[in-house]
């Protein structure tokens, strides 16, 4: 399990999705980060525009104090005395009628001015916004804002404060805003994603993460690239273009190198493998032919009771053996071949072991052993007709060999967890742990010297059966049937 979260840790892929998870959570805290920071500037500077008004409306307030009947032209000349440059100022006014009661809130004068056909428009904008229903409030203290509002001139305006003051003929109200066009008045009237400098951190936080992963992609792309290749090769044919094209990395053409140089080697080194067994089979096989042809004139002209006829026989004995060796060694080499450069293609299972116990029938006929064929059709493997039929007549052979007169082999192929199985059951006598232990090594044998047709046993049969089998990505194994007799099970990848 440790090894496994281990082996996890390390993978391209999974620092990959760490980086792009990394990418996506940094962002979203200090945008909540900076965002905080954001809105306590927007409020000391709210403050700010606060003292600003209230420095407006203290000025304001000594000039209109002396004005008991407030109209727009008296209000008109106090405005412009003051001229608070930067600020948009509304001057509203609520008249204190007899009996203490307070009248309707009027728009008496503005800065920059309104024309006069404007000022009751403007009124009703004030009023849609909010800040007529806020004056009786703002009698009472001064309220900060935050508001967007479009003027009677059609200006996007940030209304700022309400600051009141009171004089004998009424209460007065003095609303500052700033326009949006201006720094202040588009510092608070944007939201805080729209910024500048927002925008332009994320620009070069969004290149440096396309950067980031497309080194990260390019990578892991260019080794499923090479996992491709590597795959095609594996697979017996020929790669579909070199290690070097397949590579986009220019830091990894010396890799796609080696890579291109180490499948040529392979490859060279299986085809000289194929053609020194060829070679040396062939050799010695000229001898021994030779030299058989040679001892029958002899076994002829001498008889078999004498010591030259035991002779003869001792040679002839040799020379099957010697045939039987040279037999063997060339089925090593092919098998050392194939390991060095296994051919894979797609093998129908099913067809190729029916075709190969049909060849048995005459030779199970003659020692009345029954085969039981189950073999489920359409089961494919990745492998090579060659290397699965020595596994299949190896094991075969073996369940033959030890099955008694009368007896049964049975024979299964059938699907299973997405890779294809074969069972071959004997009724012999099964094996020791020792034996099922060391069943599948080299040299090692547990039948007698020869079987009854006078072949001699090298030791090599089940172990070029587990070579074949790893070879192409497969497991085989033995154990001993509760009922008695061997089971050997060859699990193999499907095509």
């Amino acid at each position: 399990m440790s090894s496994g979260i281990s082996r996890a840790a390390r993978s391209l892929a999974a620092r990959l999705v760490l980086v792009a998870f990394a990418f996506a959570a940094v962002p979203v805290f200090l945008y909540g980060e900076f965002s905080a920071a954001e809105g306590a500037k927007r409020q000391v500077l709210l403050a700010r525009l606060q003292v600003e008004g209230q420095l407006i409306a203290r000025g304001l307030s000594l000039g209109l104090a002396r004005i008991k009947a407030p109209s727009v032209v008296e209000t008109r000349n106090v405005l412009d005395e003051l001229n608070p440059a930067g600020v948009n100022v509304r001057l509203l006014f609520r008249p204190i009628l007899s009996a203490g009661k307070s009248g309707p809130v009027f728009l008496v004068g503005a800065t920059p001015a309104l024309a006069p056909d404007s000022i009751e428009v403007e009124r009703e904008r004030l009023a849609g916004a909010g800040i007529i229903r806020a004056v009786p409030d703002s009698c009472e203290g001064g309220h900060a804002l935050d508001l967007h509002y479009s003027s009677a001139n059609g200006i996007d305006e940030v209304l700022t404060s309400i600051v009141p003051f009171t004089t004998a003929a009424g209460c007065w109200a003095v609303v500052t805003s700033q326009t949006t066009s201006g720094i202040t008045g588009s510092f608070l009237d944007r939201p805080y994603w729209e910024s500048p400098e927002v925008r332009m951190a994320a620009g070069v936080y969004a290149l440096l993460m396309v950067l980031v992963l497309t080194v990260f992609g390019g990578l892991w792309f260019n080794l499923r690239r090479f996992g491709y290749e590597a795959r095609n090769v594996a697979d017996g044919g020929p790669a579909s273009r070199p290690f070097v094209k397949a590579n986009r990395i220019p830091e990894l053409d010396g890799v796609a190198r080696e890579l291109d140089q180490m499948v040529g080697n392979l490859r060279s080194t299986a085809e000289a493998f194929r053609f020194a067994a060829e070679e040396n089979a062939h050799a010695f096989k000229t001898p021994i032919a030779t030299i058989a042809q040679a001892v029958e004139p002899l076994k002829r002209a001498v008889g078999k009771g004498d010591s030259a006829g035991r002779s003869l026989q001792v040679i002839e004995a040799s020379l099957d053996r010697l045939d039987s060796l040279v037999a063997a060694s060339r089925r090593l080499d092919q098998v050392n071949a194939d390991l060095v450069s296994p051919p894979r293609q797609a093998v129908d299972l099913s067809r190729l072991v029916a075709a190969l116990l049909e060849s048995y029938d005459e030779t199970t006929a003659d020692r009345d052993i029954t085969i039981e064929r189950r073999v489920t059709p359409g089961c494919v493997v990745r492998a090579s007709i060659e290397m699965m039929e020595t596994v299949i007549e190896n094991v075969l052979e073996n369940a033959l060999s030890f099955s008694p007169e009368h007896g049964i082999v049975q024979v299964t192929v059938a699907r299973g967890d997405g890779r294809v199985v074969m069972v071959i059951d004997d009724q012999g006598p099964g094996a020791t742990a020792e034996v099922l232990e060391r069943m599948f090594e080299r040299y090692v044998s547990h039948r007698p010297e020869t079987d009854p047709s006078g072949a001699p046993h090298f030791g090599i049969g089940l172990w070029i059966v587990r070579r074949n089998v790893a070879a192409v990505g497969g497991t085989v194994e033995a154990r001993n049937r509760s009922e008695g007799g061997l089971r050997v099970t060859v699990t193999l990848p499907t095509a």
